[in-house]
């Protein structure tokens, strides 16, 4: 499992898109952690990549 990727899951009958957002250790167990986006596949957007810079000007927005 990598940052970005985007899989679907089934939970109590329900199909979910999911989105990994990052990672962590939990500081009282030393576990590993994954943090996870549920994604509506209504507002899912698929943008080519070059148009990237367009959307998304380099002063507009933070990683």
């Amino acid at each position: 499992m990598n940052k970005g990727d985007v899989f679907t899951v089934y939970l109590d009958g329900n199909v979910m898109t999911v989105c990994v957002v990052g990672f962590y250790d939990d500081e009282l167990t030393g576990e590993e952690m994954v943090i996870l986006a549920v994604v509506s596949r209504e507002n899912m957007v698929h943008v080519p990549l070059d148009d990237l810079q367009s959307l998304f000007p380099d002063n507009k927005y933070q990683n």
